[in-house]
Parts: C-alpha cells; sequence; structure tokens
C-alpha cells in the first residue's frame, strides 16, 4: 500500500495555492458515493424497550441529562422519528442503551457502509491510544523523530507533536502551511492524517491490520475497512463503515475501550484538549461546555454543542452527518449515516444534531 505520507504530500502539492475545504481530512462523502438505495420501498425500521439506567449525578446548567422516571423508551413511537430520518436523506440509524438495541432504521438494510468522513478521526485517536499504552510512542513524542524532517512540503514542522496533532494546535493548516507556533492556536486541519503515517511507520504494519488486531476485531466492528481515496481535495485515508460497526465502536468505548488502551486515555480523550476550544478533546467533540468552536473561521460560541443533548455526550462527527454520539450517564449509543441532512454543507456540527436530539429526548421520557 502506498504510504500515507506520499499520499499526503502528493495531495497537498496538487493544489498548492488553492484552498482546501477544512473538512479535506476526512473523504468528505463527495469522493465516496453511497451505496444506498433511494427507494422508500426497502426501509426497514425495529424497535424493542430497555430498562432505565441509573441517572447520573454529573450534569451542569450548561446542558442537559436524562431525567429519571419512567422506564426509558417505554410507549416510544417512532414513527415520527423514522419520517425525520427520510426527510433528511438518512441510510441508516440505530439506538443502543445499556444492553439492547432500542431501534433501527435502514433505508436498505444493517449491512450499508459508507465512508465516515471526520467520524473517522475518533476512530484514528482509539488506535493512537493504542499505541501510546504499548509504548510505541508518547503524547509529547514529536512527529519529526518518526517521520522525519520532511512531512510537511515546507519542512517547518520542529516542536509538532502527537498531542497537537490530536488536539488541533499543530499550527498547521489544510495544505499543512504553518499559521501559528504548536499548540498557540486551535485550529480544524488535515494535518491530523500525519497521525497515520506514525501508525504505520512506529508498527511497521498496513493501516487496516493494525485497526482490525486493536480496535475492530475486540469490539465486534465486522464491516469497516480503511481505504485510499482518489487523489483530489480531501484526505488521502478514508473509513468505510456501517452504523453496526459505529454501535460496536461505540459500545467498546463504554466498556473501557479495546485492549491496551494508554491508562486514562478517555479521561484524557473526554476533556478539553487545550485552552482555546474546550469542546474539542483528543479527536472527539465534547457537549456541555460553555463554548465553542467550529472548523471555519476560529469564532466562539456560547453555550454547549447540543443544548438538549446530555451534558456528558461525546461525539465522532463526519462531514454533512455522519454521526456517532456516546453518552456515558446513561450506556447510549446512537448513530446515523446518511446523506447531506441539511441544505449546507456542514463539516460537524450541524442543525441536523439539535432536531435530532430534541426528538430523541423527547422519545426517551
Amino acid at each position: 500500500m502506498t504510504s500515507r505520507r506520499t499520499l499526503l504530500l502528493g495531495a497537498i502539492g496538487a493544489f498548492t495555492g488553492a484552498r482546501l475545504l477544512s473538512a479535506c481530512a476526512d473523504a468528505e462523502s463527495a469522493t465516496e458515493p453511497s451505496n444506498g438505495a433511494t427507494s422508500n420501498s426497502n426501509v426497514t425500521s425495529t424497535s424493542m424497550s430497555i430498562p432505565m439506567p441509573e441517572p447520573s449525578s454529573t450534569s451542569t446548567s450548561t446542558s442537559t441529562s436524562f431525567p429519571s422516571g419512567p422506564p426509558a423508551w417505554a410507549g416510544a413511537d417512532f414513527a415520527s422519528l423514522d419520517s425525520f430520518l427520510e426527510r433528511t436523506d438518512g441510510e441508516a440509524f440505530a439506538i443502543w442503551e445499556d444492553g439492547a438495541t432500542v431501534h433501527e432504521w435502514y433505508r436498505t438494510d444493517a449491512s450499508h457502509a459508507r465512508d465516515i468522513a471526520s467520524s473517522q478521526k475518533s476512530i484514528l485517536s482509539l488506535l493512537v491510544g493504542r499505541a501510546i499504552g504499548d509504548g510505541l510512542v508518547r503524547s509529547d513524542t514529536p512527529i519529526d523523530d518518526v517521520l522525519g524532517q520532511q512531512w510537511t512540503p515546507s519542512g517547518h514542522s520542529a516542536g509538532i507533536t502527537i498531542e497537537h496533532l490530536l488536539s488541533m494546535t499543530s499550527g498547521l493548516d489544510d495544505a499543512f502551511g504553518v499559521i501559528a507556533a504548536p499548540g498557540e492556536r486551535w485550529h480544524y486541519s488535515a494535518a491530523f492524517g500525519a497521525l497515520f503515517d506514525v501508525l504505520t511507520t512506529i508498527t511497521g504494519r498496513e493501516l487496516n491490520e493494525v485497526a482490525q488486531e486493536w480496535l475492530f476485531d475486540p469490539a465486534g466492528a465486522t464491516n469497516s475497512l480503511f481505504y485510499e481515496r482518489p487523489a483530489g481535495p480531501f484526505a488521502p485515508m478514508g473509513l468505510r463503515s456501517t452504523v453496526p460497526d459505529l454501535i460496536a465502536v461505540g459500545r467498546a468505548v463504554l466498556a473501557g475501550g479495546p485492549p491496551g488502551l494508554a491508562a486514562g486515555w478517555f479521561d484524557r480523550s473526554f476533556a478539553p484538549s487545550q485552552a482555546f476550544n474546550r469542546s474539542y478533546g483528543l479527536l472527539w467533540w465534547l457537549n456541555g461546555q460553555e463554548s465553542f468552536m467550529l472548523p471555519g473561521p476560529n469564532a466562539q460560541f456560547a453555550g454547549p454543542l447540543v443544548p438538549s443533548a446530555p451534558t456528558s455526550m461525546v461525539a465522532a462527527w463526519g462531514k454533512d452527518d455522519q454521526k456517532l454520539y456516546i453518552v456515558p450517564e446513561s450506556r447510549l449509543v446512537v448513530a446515523r449515516l446518511g446523506g447531506r441532512a441539511v441544505p449546507q454543507s456542514q463539516a460537524a456540527r450541524s442543525p441536523f444534531d439539535v432536531d435530532l436530539w430534541d426528538r430523541l429526548v423527547a422519545l426517551r421520557g
């Protein structure tokens, strides 16, 4: 397989001087067409009720937690949710909570797979956490120590560490140009993709071999595969997956993660990783914070990412509404794949997140 580094530098060289999409880091669905049908006659939907988990005592006033009361999802009528998923170009969707599948909806069936776009960043975080757990690198390992000094076109990479790429504070833009000193600014950037090369270099193995052994096989994710995208304005690696596989990854996270993760990896991943954007951990989005920043211009917005969602929710978000939500306090996992759910292309958070969680909170009771 061609080196990730060669692909990254080749793509950057081809687009030097052009503005790359800030979400280019993940194969946004423009490079990977959906394989789902569009006929309503193929839609499948199943539901079941499950017991109410113990309520959490850790919520804050900046967001919400699920209330105690009748059993969760008791009497929920998912017909309106299914219609919402249909209207918003959904292809596959599932809810899992505390040991059971609550509801599934598929335009075709559960085997439907597509590129999950930037949601792959959170998958990559788990793999890096395992590499650190195995002692192959440290969070403060300089990338130059692994890849040499020419992994950026300009060679201006001194001081950039694993942690900087995980927290989006490398100081590099989508074309790997220098916009700030490492650690001095949060900027959602394709530079994170160098971590793929880090993994293959330190292990001496193909990316899919590492991912299967370290994450997908232990989690029971049987239909996920990294692949090389065609040359273009997106990051050269994509990850095709299914909703059941995303649910399996979420369940593995709730169970403490796949084996071998660095000690306290989730404590670090699910906490603000820097002072600039407190709603961003180590390649995971964090709800319940007092403010947030999004890909693109570095504006600050007041309040949590999704006010109606539980405070403890963490998320893997991909361009045009590829979603994985995890709520530790109630052992809840929600996943969605599909086309763009709102008219304007969104790299991470979109109005769909708020609309969906308004409906989920009402249905759950």
